[in-house]
């Protein structure tokens, strides 16, 4: 699908760091890509429209989606 394809060229790593992220920029960068593959079409297409409406205020790694999938492979 297109979706797909314009998701992971839309840069999602925000520009501002948080002083409680314990993550490397590059472990949250592979988190975020394991992330957007597990979504379905319908969740693809969501977050395309939260990307590009958002702009660069969007920030995937606060994003409910992206926490409670990340808390979920925590868990397991």
């Amino acid at each position: 699908m297109s979706n797909a394809s314009s998701i992971s060229s839309v840069p999602t790593i925000s520009n501002s760091t948080s002083s409680s992220s314990s993550l490397s920029l590059c472990t949250l960068s592979k988190l975020m890509k394991e992330y957007t593959e597990t979504l379905t079409p319908f969740e693809q297409k969501g977050l395309a429209i939260a990307i590009h409406h958002l702009g660069p205020s969007f920030d995937m790694k606060r994003s409910s989606g992206f926490v409670r999938w990340k808390e979920s492979k925590n868990s397991s």
